[in-house]
C-alpha cells in the first residue's frame, strides 16, 4: 500500500483543484483497504474516501486527516456468462469497453462517465437514460462501525436519482457485482463508441472539470438547459468558468481555486433562480475545510466528517 504525507490532492481530481492531505493512502486490494480503515478507526483518526476524483470539489486549503484513494483497486472478474465483479477503483470507461469485449451489454451508457465503480454506486451515476441501478446486482461494502464486510443487494441499496443509501462517512464500497446481458459484440462496441463520441462532442474535454455540476431539477428541463436559457454560459469567477460548450460544466482555466468555483456556483444558481424561480442543487461531493461564505447558499451534500 502506498502512503504519502502532506500530499497535494489536485493531481488526483478531474477538476485539478485541491490542497494537501495530511496523509494519502492508496490500497491495492480489499485486504489492505479493510486493514487500513480498521487501524484508523482504532486510533480514532478521521478518514475520507477518494475514488477517481470526478464529481468532487476539494478545498484548496487541503484536508485535515487521512484520505484513502481506492483508484488502485482495479481487479475485474467474470463470474458467470453475464455477471462481472469489479473492485471499487475500476474506471467506468475501462469497464464499459471491457464488458463490450466480452459481448456483454448494459454498461454502454457509462463509457463517458469519468469515475470509478465505487463512486458510481454511491451516487447512482447515469447517462443516456440508464444508470447503475439498472445493472447492479449487489455491492460489498466495509462498514467501519460494524467492522465487517457487508453485502447489499439492489433493493437494500435503495437507489434513487443520483443517490444510494451508502453512508460515505462510515462505509466504503469495496466491489460491485453487475448483471449484464449477452449480445452481439459488434453492436455493443458500436453503441459504446457512439456514446463515447457523443461525450467528446458535447462536453468540455479539453479543460479540467468535475463532470455535471448540478442535478437535473425536472425530467423535461435539464440543469444545462436552464443554465443556458438563464445566460450562465461564459460566466467566470477568477480562473473558474462555465463552459461555452455545455452550461452545466464548470471548467478550470488553469489555476482556479475552490473559492473561485464556489463563487461561480452561487452565480449560476442565482441566474437560474432569477429566471425560473428554481434552485439548482450541486451533484458534486465536497471534501476539506471550506469557509462558511464558500458553502452558503450552494452547499451540496454534507462534508463527510468521520
Amino acid at each position: 500500500m502506498e502512503e504519502n504525507a502532506n500530499e497535494p490532492l489536485a493531481r488526483y481530481t478531474t477538476l485539478r483543484i485541491g490542497g494537501e492531505a495530511d496523509h494519502l493512502f492508496q490500497p491495492h486490494n480489499v485486504e489492505e483497504l479493510v486493514s487500513l480503515v480498521t487501524r484508523l478507526e482504532q486510533k480514532d483518526e478521521p478518514w475520507y474516501v477518494l475514488g477517481g476524483g470526478s464529481n468532487l470539489l476539494i478545498s484548496s486549503a487541503g484536508v485535515k486527516g487521512n484520505v484513502i484513494r481506492t483508484a488502485q483497486m482495479t481487479e475485474i472478474k467474470q463470474i458467470t456468462a453475464d455477471t462481472i465483479d469489479a473492485l471499487a477503483g475500476v474506471r467506468l470507461p475501462h469497464l464499459a469497453k471491457h464488458a463490450a469485449g466480452l459481448s456483454l451489454s448494459g454498461l454502454e451508457f457509462s463509457v463517458g462517465i469519468p469515475g470509478t465503480i465505487g463512486g458510481a454506486v454511491v451516487m447512482n451515476a447515469g447517462a443516456h437514460s440508464s444508470c447503475m441501478a439498472d445493472i447492479v446486482e449487489s455491492v460489498i461494502i466495509f462498514d467501519s462501525k460494524e467492522n465487517k464486510l457487508i453485502t447489499l443487494n439492489r433493493k437494500e441499496l435503495s437507489f434513487t436519482y443520483r443517490k444510494s443509501k451508502i453512508d460515505i462517512a462510515t462505509q466504503v464500497v469495496v466491489s460491485a457485482r453487475l448483471k449484464l446481458h449477452p449480445g452481439n459484440k459488434a453492436d455493443i462496441e458500436a453503441r459504446t463508441k457512439a456514446n463515447e463520441e457523443y461525450r467528446l462532442k458535447t462536453q468540455p474535454i479539453g479543460f479540467p472539470n468535475a463532470g455535471s455540476t448540478f442535478v437535473n431539477p425536472e425530467p423535461k428541463r435539464s440543469a444545462g438547459f436552464l443554465l443556458e436559457q438563464a445566460g450562465a454560459k461564459g460566466l467566470t469567477c477568477g480562473q473558474a468558468a462555465v463552459s461555452a460548450l455545455h452550461a452545466n460544466f464548470v471548467i478550470n482555466l488553469g489555476t482556479a481555486t475552490s473559492k473561485d468555483v464556489t463563487d461561480l456556483l452561487q452565480r449560476m444558481q442565482e441566474c437560474v433562480y432569477n429566471a425560473f424561480t428554481i434552485k439548482l442543487h450541486p451533484e458534486w461531493k465536497i471534501l476539506g475545510e471550506f469557509s462558511q461564505n464558500e458553502l452558503t447558499p450552494w452547499q451540496a451534500s454534507s462534508h463527510p466528517v468521520h
